[in-house]
């Protein structure tokens, strides 16, 4: 170990949610010493493969971009992993890391008096178990592994696919329109296809994600969140004629993606046909963003649909619960990733994570459910229970716990300190806005520049617990067939979201020209310009 490195704040990860929190908090100390430590080679890393309808080398050349427009290089250091992080209590983090080179290691130590861990849900990859595979003597990869280390599609002439998630759809197009036959495994015991929409949606060609981006729409879906428009949410969600409104809503966009899909025209396609509500899915969905027809492919079949379970692997072949045995050439697993940071944390507090949290939290969960049922009535009303089976034998991979963190940033533990944040650990369609405001308030919450936040006594405490879990609770009800169960999913609730963190750190949240463009227009980045300049202005006045 070489001398210790001392600094004002180190950020793990060097995606969109590392850099933008890094540009912020250095708009607020401009003499700060500020590292941004990430284990890839490149900053953006994962977005090679994002899943999302803009192509990922596209996302991490405008990364790149932004990160050389506003001098962000020279905080990033590359190839470097946090093996472990000890809790300090107020004086911040001591840090393990190891930096890599092609010929050599080298260990050494950080304290940082703040710590923001920016790696979001998407940084390791989940591997099932497969039983045999030492016997497979074919690749198999994680669906964000396979085009890089291929270069490419490889050169294959049959692919097995295992998921029903968004990017197994895209891997499965790539591979059935360059003409290469696709056997695609969806579990039966699993949680099925994913719902895919329309990338427009009908009569107007509007774009989705702008719908949910838009007030009008917000207010269908039930919301706890406080956007100051709770009349429009009483009464789409407490009046009888609201509620037949916002049910006829999801009805009509439910029946339109499965008319225009063509589900049942086919006996192939029938097997894609989601086996849930749309209502209470949430991220696990996408848009068919392909050149050519999808549904045309699977009746064709040069991409056939197996729903069953993988028993065993063995040479070149994959072994069913339906008796079929496949031979392929590869075995590409859609499989998702791990849920936590992968982080060796050493401290007494709570965490907050799974795995990491305690029975504090559970004196709460009766009361937030009864409240989350009286705000929003339709949440009683779940589908059936499914169990699906695990996709490991390791019960120590499995957390059954989901994230406990205060406006799912924080571990309550640490609100007095103001010594760790978590950056990222949540899905959304609308990164972009949400990771600028995480970065925003989380540099207001070091700042000790929360209100709500400033004077914490075991009545405020306590008050700050339960609304994290009334929060947590709401993601477990609202999005019950999605992973709301497990960690923050922002689809519909992305934007009261963004209001919720404004409106906690005193910046406008209604920032549109207009009355009617507040409530019918969508929201795009653009409209949050300022919001730093807001946040430094309000500093500047309180000093």
């Amino acid at each position: 170990m070489t001398d210790i490195e001392i600094l004002d704040l180190v950020v793990i990860g060097a995606g969109i949610h590392g850099l933008a929190m890094t540009k912020t908090y250095r708009d607020a100390h401009p003499h700060a010493s500020i590292l941004v430590l990430d284990k890839s080679s490149t900053i953006g890393d994962n977005f090679n493969l994002a899943d999302d309808h803009i192509p990922g080398e596209h996302v991490n050349r405008y990364l790149h971009s932004y990160a050389e427009t506003f001098s962000l290089l020279k905080h990033v250091r590359l190839n470097t992993s946090v093996e472990s992080a000890v809790d300090r209590g107020s004086t911040g983090w001591m840090l393990t890391v190891s930096q890599h080179t092609e010929s050599s290691e080298r260990k050494y130590q950080i304290a940082a008096a703040k710590l923001v861990v920016a790696t979001g849900l998407t940084s390791e990859p989940f591997m099932p178990t497969l039983h045999g595979k030492e016997t497979f003597a074919a690749p198999i990869y994680h669906s964000s592994q396979f085009a890089r280390a291929e270069h490419g599609l490889g050169d294959f002439k049959r692919v097995a696919l295992l998921s029903g998630a968004k990017f197994s759809w895209d891997i499965a197009y790539m591979y059935a329109s360059t003409g290469i036959q696709v056997d695609w495994i969806i579990r039966k015991s699993g949680h099925g296809p994913c719902w895919m929409m329309p990338n427009r949606l009908t009569p107007f060609k509007i774009i989705p994600e702008l719908l949910l981006q838009t007030r009008l729409i917000t207010w269908l879906s039930p919301c706890i969140w406080e956007d100051g428009f709770s009349y429009a949410r009483n009464f789409f969600h407490q009046h009888w004629l609201g509620r037949k409104i916002a049910d006829t809503f999801f009805a009509k966009m439910q029946h339109a993606t499965e008319e225009v899909n063509g589900y049942d025209s086919h006996p192939e396609t029938a097997k894609l046909k989601p086996w849930d509500d749309v209502f209470f899915i949430g991220t696990n969905r996408g848009l068919l963003n392909y050149d050519g027809n999808f549904f045309k492919l699977v009746r064709e079949g040069m991409i056939k649909v197996h729903v069953a379970d993988i028993t065993h692997l063995s040479d070149h072949s994959v072994h069913l619960s339906s008796g079929d045995v496949l031979q392929t050439d590869v075995l590409i697993c859609g499989t998702g990733w791990k849920d936590t940071p992968q982080l060796n944390f050493q401290t007494c507090r709570e965490l907050g994570l799974p795995g990491h949290t305690s029975s504090s939290a559970q004196e709460h969960v009766s009361q937030a459910d009864a409240h989350i049922f009286k705000t929003c009535p339709k949440l009683q009303n779940q589908p059936g229970p499914r169990y699906p089976t695990p996709l490991v034998d390791k019960t120590d991979e499995l957390k059954p716990e989901p994230y406990r963190l205060y406006r799912f940033m924080v571990p309550p533990a640490f609100l007095g300190s103001q010594t760790l944040a978590f950056a990222g650990a949540y899905r959304s369609p609308a990164t972009t806005i949400i990771a600028q405001t995480q970065a925003l308030w989380i540099t207001a919450f070091l700042d000790n520049r929360i209100p709500e936040l400033c004077d914490l006594d075991t009545r405020t405490s306590d008050r700050i617990m339960y609304e994290t879990v009334l929060h947590t609770q709401f993601g477990a009800w609202r999005y019950s067939r999605g992973f709301g169960a497990r960690f923050p999913e922002l689809w519909f609730d992305c934007l009261p979201y963004v209001d919720l963190l404004l409106k906690d750190i005193g910046v406008r949240n209604q920032r549109k020209k207009t009355w009617f463009s507040e409530r019918f227009t969508p929201y795009m980045p653009a409209d949050y310009v300022g919001i730093v300049d807001e946040y430094l202005g309000l500093k500047a006045n309180a000093s």
